[in-house]
Parts: structure tokens; C-alpha cells; sequence
């Protein structure tokens, strides 16, 4: 019933989808680990017949692609909120770092990246890695900024960005909800490290 008044508050077709898209995220959250995804999975879950689901996106692959860009926007609006801030560099790279693995730890559209972005069709690929590459670059200007305001050591920013973010990919891949630390834990940790490795 509970899932049945949560569709129901959907009122237009992008409220809808974005219900489907976090129904993907539970489906894919409570499995844990790759595997073969059925479009019937998130109908049952949602309480929808399967049919209803290709009315919003025509494949899987569709459904997962969206979910993928979903995914990286809420970490795309995090930078935009780092790179207004006016905080020292180092402190706004940290809070950044702490929201991105939030987003894929906990976020409404996280669990997707068990999914790898090698099924999505290639255009969809395309569009999808040029967003994952303007968050990369906003995060090697931060870094860039922190070694011009000497919180960082002289390092190559772009080394150091690949680094990083290369260790929090692979998050997602053991990330436990019921696990010993919980996802703020886990990524205020992950973020102290990373300060303290690029630190003058």
C-alpha cells in the first residue's frame, strides 16, 4: 500500500519516471552487487504491471542510463555549491568529496553505478562520461585552487583528481548499508584521508 501511494504522488510524467528511477535504486540497493537486472524486479517493487514501465522508458537500458545521469547531477549540484562557496579551498574540496560519496552511498539514485555504464548504448555513454567529466575537472580545479592557496602541496592536480575520485569509485562496489560504518562516517573518513594526502 505504501508503495502504491508513493507512485500515486506522482502527477506528471517526470515525477513518475523519477519514482521509477528511485525504485530502480531500491531494487538495486537491497540486491548489493551486479547482476542481471529484470524490468519486472522494479514493476513488483513499485506495484505496477511491467507494461506500465516501457510507457516512461522505452528499455532498460533507457531506465539505467537516466538513472546514471541522475546520479551524477546531484554530484555536479554539489560542485556548483563548492565552486560558489567561499570557503578555502581545501575546506570546500572536503565538503564536495563528503557529498559526492553520500550521493552514491545513500542518494535516491546511487545504487545505479553497480550498474556498468559498458551496457548503456553508446550515445548514451557518451553524454553520460562528459558529465562525469566536468565533475572530474571541477575537482581538479579545487585541487588546483588549494595548492595556489598552499593548503596542498605542489602536486599534478590532474594525477591527484584521478587518484581521488578512482578510490571512491569503487565505493559503491562494497558499500554495505547494515556495514560496520555507516555512509557519513565512511565518507568523512575517506575525506580526511584524501586532505591529508594533499596537504602542504
Amino acid at each position: 500500500m505504501k508503495k502504491a501511494r508513493a507512485w500515486a504522488a506522482g502527477h506528471d510524467v517526470s515525477a513518475r519516471r523519477d519514482a521509477i528511477m528511485r525504485g530502480l535504486n531500491t531494487v538495486l540497493r537491497a540486491r548489493g552487487r551486479p547482476g542481471a537486472l529484470r524490468m519486472q524486479d522494479i514493476a513488483d517493487h513499485l506495484g505496477l504491471v511491467k507494461g506500465n514501465l516501457y510507457y516512461y522508458f522505452r528499455t532498460k537500458e533507457e531506465l539505467i542510463y537516466h538513472a546514471h545521469v541522475k546520479c551524477v547531477q546531484v554530484s555536479l549540484d554539489a560542485l556548483k555549491r563548492a565552486q560558489a562557496s567561499k570557503a578555502p579551498p581545501s575546506e570546500r574540496l572536503h565538503t564536495l568529496i563528503v557529498e559526492h560519496i553520500l550521493a552514491m552511498t545513500e542518494g535516491e539514485y546511487g545504487a545505479v553505478l553497480l550498474e556498468d555504464i559498458d551496457q548503456l548504448a553508446p550515445a548514451h555513454r557518451r553524454r553520460y562520461v562528459a558529465l562525469r567529466d566536468e565533475f572530474e575537472s571541477g575537482v581538479r580545479d579545487l585541487i588546483k585552487a588549494g595548492i595556489a592557496h598552499g593548503a596542498f602541496a605542489k602536486q599534478d592536480p590532474r594525477t591527484a583528481g584521478f587518484a581521488i575520485l578512482g578510490a571512491i569509485n569503487w565505493i559503491p562496489k562494497w558499500y554495505r548499508p547494515d556495514g560496520e560504518l555507516g555512509a557519513r562516517e565512511i565518507a568523512e573518513r575517506f575525506a580526511d584521508l584524501f586532505m591529508r594526502a594533499l596537504g602542504a
